[in-house]
Formats: structure tokens, C-alpha cells, sequence
């Protein structure tokens, strides 16, 4: 179990959601109207926020998590399980009246749906600085899109560091925020939302080969993003730096069992790392790693490996360079 990196001010600062996940794990998927029967389920911590200080706290680095939370025993967990986690819980606040957000699981045939009920975690102040004051101190700042956008607009506005935003769940999203983010992390599908590819339509097809990959970076390095990082499950990884040069990283092959978390893993880690200093490949290379194990397990990893497993388990086929 890991704990607390010793110091002064957080490394890493995640503002985002926190969600007590209830997991239902079934052969397949019913039909609407439909009854089945599941194999088993649980009830744990969750959020793209949780999930993301989770693993930045496993990548070595001093954590700090900014979140909402209900007035409710669910509270009281979640903190917990992100304290076991080794992640500075000080800035979690309770919202009077308010529950826990929750989300809602279906595991089966190696994939999931996922329901959200937000709950606290779209209560925020209508203004002033949604990182109360840590966003200045921290080297990096993540984000993701579970709480209101204009919150994660003025977490960039308050970040004096690097500005990252996992832009999921998918979203068109204003050009002053692409603009702001230092890296900005998508899958294939939010990638072709955020790039205007796209409409949120989620039954739309999406092709996540290497040129249309390369297409929508450049189309967000055009409105303003520094680096983007598309994750492309057991196709890898493609990022292209602020120089506009493009790398397609491997994956780690891995027996999928869900892949709830395995893109918060890689979000949490990336951040991590580069807080820590690494460079944005050799980052992206973890995160690959942390994605890989977090496919092995059903629901998202409560517990993550370590900085020595990571660097064990990362990628080092060499990379696919383009300008």
C-alpha cells in the first residue's frame, strides 16, 4: 500500500470527481427489459478524479486530491480509500445536503457500461479559485471533464505549473481551454469529439488509425494545445510533443478482464511522472504500463503498482517517429 511522498506542497494536484462505484460483473450485457443473472458484485471507490490521484500518489509523487463529496457515510469511505492510497485528501470538501456522486457498473465480455449520478460533485462556487491556492504550487495540475467546465477553466486559469486535462468523459470543448492545456489526454473517441472528427454521438464509428490520429493532433496543436496524447488501448499509445513531432508508442499486451480505470491509470501516472521530470515519452511509457495492469483486473485498480513495477513492465519496442 502506498504512502504519502514526504514534503512540503503537493507534485501533483487533481481536481475532479469522486464516485462510490457499485460493480455488477455478468457474462453478458441484457438487452433492455431484459433479466440476467450476474456472477458477483462489489461496491468501491471511483470517480476519474479518485481514480487519477490514486495512481499519480503510485507514480512516486506527492498527491493532493480537490474534490466534492456528500454529507454521507460514503464520504467517509471515499476519503479513506484515498488516504490508504497515499493522496493528501485536505482539499476534499463536504457539500451540506448533498450526496456522494455514484456510478452505476456492467462488466461483462471484457468491456462496461457506465451510468454517473454526479451528485456533490457538481456543486462548486460559482467563482474565485477552485484549487484554493494549491494550483500554484503544484507542478501539475489535472483535470478531467466529471465536474462543470467552467470549474476546470478556472483550475487552468489558478495552474502555475503544467496544465493537464483528460478530456473525458467526451466533450466539444471551448478553444481558451485547449489553449491552456500543456497535455491534453484523450482516447480515440474523445479525441475525434474534441477535434470537431466527431459528434458525441457514441454509436458513431471511430477509425483510430495512425493517420487520422496524426490529423487530429495537428488540428489541436492548431487551436492552442501544447502536447496531445491519444490512448489507443491495445494499439498503443500516439503522442505528439510541443514541437509537433509525433511518436507511436507500443502497448503492453494484457489479458483484458475490464477496462474500467486502465485510462485514468495512464492519465494519474503520465502526470506523475512528469511532475517528477520525466520526459513527456518516457511519462507516457509508464502510463501505458499502469493502463495494462489496470485492464487485468475487473473494475477500477483500488490498489496500484509501484514506480519499480512500472518501469518493469513499461514499453521499449523503439518508437514510430513523424514530424
Amino acid at each position: 500500500m502506498p504512502e504519502a511522498v514526504p514534503g512540503t506542497s503537493p507534485q501533483v494536484v487533481v481536481i475532479g470527481s469522486v464516485n462510490i462505484d457499485h460493480v455488477v460483473v455478468a457474462d453478458a450485457f441484457p438487452s433492455p427489459g431484459e433479466t440476467l443473472l450476474g456472477r458477483t458484485a462489489y461496491v468501491t471507490l471511483g470517480g476519474k478524479g479518485a481514480n487519477q490521484a490514486a495512481a499519480a500518489a503510485s507514480g512516486g509523487v506527492r498527491t493532493a486530491m480537490i474534490a466534492r463529496v456528500g454529507e454521507d457515510a460514503e464520504a467517509d469511505r471515499a476519503r479513506a480509500r484515498l488516504v490508504a492510497g497515499g493522496v493528501d485528501v485536505e482539499a476534499v470538501t463536504t457539500v451540506p445536503g448533498a450526496e456522494t456522486g455514484t456510478a452505476w457498473i456492467t462488466t461483462a465480455a471484457g468491456d462496461n457500461t457506465i451510468v454517473v449520478v454526479a451528485g456533490a460533485n457538481h456543486q462548486w462556487p460559482s467563482e474565485g479559485d477552485p484549487t484554493e491556492g494549491l494550483g500554484a504550487q503544484a507542478a501539475v495540475v489535472l483535470a478531467q471533464l466529471e465536474i462543470p467546465l467552467d470549474v476546470v477553466r478556472r483550475a487552468a486559469d489558478a495552474c502555475r505549473g503544467r496544465f493537464l486535462l483528460n478530456a473525458a468523459p467526451a466533450a466539444e470543448l471551448p478553444d481558451d481551454l485547449i489553449a491552456r492545456c500543456d497535455v491534453l489526454i484523450v482516447n480515440e473517441h474523445e479525441q475525434a469529439v474534441v477535434s470537431g472528427q466527431l459528434t458525441t454521438d457514441k454509436d458513431a464509428e471511430v477509425t483510430p488509425d495512425e493517420a487520422s490520429v496524426r490529423k487530429a493532433h495537428d488540428a489541436l496543436h492548431a487551436r492552442g494545445a501544447k502536447a496531445v496524447v491519444t490512448t489507443l488501448g491495445e494499439a498503443g499509445a500516439i503522442v505528439t510533443d510541443a514541437d509537433g513531432v509525433s511518436t507511436a508508442l507500443p502497448a503492453v499486451p494484457a489479458t483484458v478482464v475490464d477496462t474500467t480505470g486502465a485510462g485514468d491509470a495512464f492519465a494519474g501516472v503520465l502526470a506523475a511522472r512528469l511532475a517528477a521530470g520525466d520526459s513527456l515519452l518516457d511519462a507516457a511509457r509508464l502510463g501505458i504500463a499502469a493502463g495494462s495492469l489496470a485492464v487485468r483486473v475487473s473494475g477500477a485498480p483500488q490498489q496500484y503498482a509501484g514506480l519499480a513495477t512500472l518501469r518493469a513492465l513499461a514499453p521499449t519496442t523503439p518508437p514510430t517517429e513523424k514530424d
